[in-house]
């Protein structure tokens, strides 16, 4: 009778036996040659093993088979039993798109709980590490493992960070039988989804509140390594109920003479060089334009001053005027700042002397702004990307919105950051935009989007 060995080897399944040959996912390894597969199609081959009566010597399944201490399953809203009932129904296996601050981490908690099995979390920050370990001790009796910012403690319910996984998974991928990954947008293309790759876990649950488009590249990529969209609530769906109130206030500024000027002479080489590079290939995207442009001088030229065009039409005087004029009127609101820039975050902080929040901000340093904010010593923070995602934000009810870079998904995850309900709650989100820039043009494809009904009805 054939029998199949399969053993678990720096991040794949590697097999050997003759019926190795031929299986889905697997190839022939000429360094040791062997035939070998990513180790998240392991549960596949086992599966095809049965059905074809083979007899396994396995050396992965052992590994992951750990025992784990009791969970409480917690309280869930009706739209999260949706979400956890759609993950049962796809066999354990999809994404969840839930808008900010609609609690996604309960859903995923009640999956593992369900589960009842060794569990990895992934999560983009440290800052997200710690949230995470604090919610799992809330509903799991036993000790939560943490693999992260120098902390290496591997326990059968762990929480690692992205970077930490696409480094460690390679020797640790067959520990796990459950994935949780949060913010799995991260993962819809680059070279580190190979860390999801290299994770036997069968049940995998991605958490996100911007999914990609369904039928895009980076939609097939979550749907190959975590599973399809099973569930998908609109931020509109829980206005008034579940997220505060929303009232989102579009206000047009414009470029006073001097820097029409500037920003004209800034962009308009790059619009001619731009449409002569069209021309010549129609086809072409843009990152073939920034390619093209970056192997000449000259179109390095055009293209850093395009830049400073951009530059220019975010944060141009007008901006700077009324974002005062804001902060003034809602001088008693606890209000969030977003810029499109370090260095826009950096001036609003100094102009009006309120705490700022970077990437380099200590996490102690973090933690006490935080906890002013949260006790109301602080009524302002500003940041450029720090507050999109990852933090834990206390309640605000004022979001003023400088500028963005990354489009209709950052959008999306800042205004969720001021929709955390409490009675009698509206929010307030001002986006504020330059007229007739590149500003302009983007704040019109992101509601173009939203008409379409991609931005929760926004």
């Amino acid at each position: 009778m054939d029998i199949l060995r399969i053993d678990f080897d720096r991040g794949t399944v590697r097999l050997r036996g003759a019926p190795a040959a031929g299986m889905p996912g697997v190839v022939w390894d000429e360094r040791v040659q062997g035939f070998r597969c990513a180790a998240y199609r392991y549960w596949d081959i086992v599966a095809l093993a049965a059905e074809s009566q083979l007899v396994l010597d396995d050396r992965v399944g052992p590994q992951s088979d750990l025992p784990v201490s009791p969970w409480r399953t917690p309280e869930l809203r009706p739209y999260q039993q949706d979400a956890l009932r759609a993950f049962h129904a796809f066999g354990s296996r999809g994404v969840v798109s839930l808008p900010t601050g609609s609690g996604k981490t309960l859903v995923a908690i009640a999956a593992l709980a369900c589960a009842g099995v060794s569990s990895l979390v992934l999560c983009p920050t440290r800052a997200l590490v710690e949230q995470w370990v604090q919610q799992l001790r809330s509903f799991y009796d036993g000790p939560v493992g943490v693999v992260s910012d120098g902390i290496f403690r591997v326990t059968p319910v762990s929480v690692m960070t992205f970077e930490s996984a696409y480094r460690r998974l390679d020797m640790l991928g067959d520990r796990f039988r459950a994935l949780v990954v949060d913010e799995v947008h991260h993962f819809a293309g680059g070279i580190r989804a190979e860390a999801l790759e290299m994770c036997i876990a069968p049940i995998r649950l991605g958490l996100t509140a911007t999914g990609p488009e369904l039928g895009s590249p980076g939609d097939a990529c979550l749907r190959a390594l975590v599973g399809p969209t099973v569930c998908e609530v609109s931020i509109r769906a829980l206005l008034g109920t579940h997220l505060a109130d929303l009232e989102l206030i579009r206000l047009h500024v414009h470029l006073d003479a001097e820097e029409a000027s500037e920003y004209a002479r800034l962009y308009r080489p790059f619009a001619e060089m731009r449409r002569c590079l069209a021309r010549a290939d129609p086809d072409l995207d843009w990152s073939g334009l920034v390619r093209a442009m970056a192997r000449s001088e000259e179109g390095r030229k055009v293209f850093a001053d395009y830049r400073r065009a951009v530059a220019l039409a975010t944060f141009p005087r007008a901006k700077k005027d009324l974002c005062a004029i804001l902060l003034t009127r809602h001088r008693d609101d606890k209000k969030l700042v977003f810029t499109a820039s370090v260095d826009d975050a950096y001036a609003i902080s100094f102009e009006h002397l309120v705490p700022l929040l970077t990437a380099e901000t200590q996490r102690k340093e973090r933690d006490e702004i935080l906890e002013r904010f949260r006790n109301g010593r602080y009524r302002t923070l500003v940041s450029a990307r720090v507050l999109n995602e990852g933090i834990d934000v206390p309640d605000a009810r004022v979001g003023i919105v400088l500028g963005g870079r990354l489009g209709r998904r950052e959008h999306i995850q800042r205004i969720g950051r001021v929709l955390r309900p409490a009675p009698g709650k509206r929010a307030l989100i001002y986006e504020l935009v330059t007229a007739g820039t590149i500003d302009d043009r983007r704040a019109r494809a992101r509601r173009r989007h939203d008409a379409a009904g991609a931005a929760a009805g926004l």
